[in-house]
């Protein structure tokens, strides 16, 4: 079973670098305060650290 990391957007995409709103979108994340859970692989802990300020993260 594969490890899940619920994440909830905090602050808006408005403004930000194109790079960091690719990485909130890849994540699954649309609107402030939603939360989605991701598993908890390389590819999304990388985009999770650069958004970071932005998130926040919990161990499902």
């Amino acid at each position: 079973m594969q490890r899940k990391i619920k994440i909830t957007l905090m602050r808006g995409v408005h403004g930000r670098l194109e790079s960091h709103r690719a990485c909130i979108s890849g994540l699954g994340l649309r609107r402030i305060r939603q939360t989605v859970e991701v598993d908890d692989t390389v590819e999304n802990r990388g985009m999770i650290n650069k958004v970071s300020y932005m998130l926040n993260i919990e161990e499902a």
